[in-house]
């Protein structure tokens, strides 16, 4: 994804490319990271040892590097473009939600309930009849 398709607000973080550089592979992950440095989306491609085989995965981490981090899974999804339409909307639902440091665990809910899939039953629509 191109910088300019994400908000502002938000930023590739290059720690991905720079240890694929280094272990001289192709990047398993992509990550992005929100200016205040408490919030992180990293897409795992269907390569990455983490997230389903053949899908890309993508993670929220809040407070990423401490004590406080919380990981968890926001989407997954068969394509890249569609990895990368998941970040941007949550990354622009979370920044219009954001207004300060207080506000970061409840602006990142606000987010995930939006793009997460809708729940799904197991019922069928259909009569049994």
């Amino acid at each position: 994804m191109d910088d300019d398709e994400l908000p502002a607000d938000w930023e590739r973080d290059e720690r991905y490319d720079r240890l694929a550089r280094r272990s001289d592979r192709d990047p398993t992950y992509e990550g992005y990271v929100h200016e205040t440095g408490d919030v992180r989306l990293h897409v795992a491609m269907p390569d990455a040892e983490s997230g389903e085989d053949g899908a890309y995965t993508i993670f929220l981490t809040l407070y990423p590097y401490t004590e406080l981090s919380e990981q968890t899974e926001v989407r997954t999804v068969t394509t890249k473009a569609r990895a990368d339409e998941v970040v941007s909307t949550f990354a622009g639902l979370f920044v219009g939600a954001c207004d300060g440091p207080a506000d970061v665990e409840d602006a990142a809910q606000y987010a995930l309930e939006r793009t997460r899939p809708a729940d799904v039953t197991d019922t069928s629509l259909l009569n049994d009849e």
